[in-house]
């Protein structure tokens, strides 16, 4: 685990998978000129998103999410930064 965010809107973790399912989309990786394929788990709660050199996983619990990101070895050095973004999104939709 990479990140564990508390929910500041949201009451629990259906609530707060559901939201983040319509708002990460293919559309809204593309923005960052990032091509993943986004994978939704219904029953376990959890939303991934892989692609060239990263894989980006969300399991929502109870209260919080936590977030893991696994990046290759020249991404590496942008880990914080990009940790700092995902969580900055989050907090502000959950």
């Amino acid at each position: 685990m990479s990140l564990k965010i508390d929910y500041n809107n949201l009451t629990n973790s259906a609530d707060a998978y559901e939201k983040v399912k319509k708002l990460i989309t293919p559309e809204y990786i593309e923005k960052f000129q990032v091509k993943a394929d986004i994978k939704y788990d219904d029953a376990g709660k959890k939303v991934t998103a892989k692609g060239s050199g990263f894989t980006l996983e969300l399991c929502f619990f109870d209260k919080h999410c936590d977030v893991d990101l696994d990046l290759s070895f020249l991404l590496k050095p942008l880990k914080g930064k990009i940790l700092e973004k995902i969580e900055g999104q989050i907090k502000k939709n959950l």
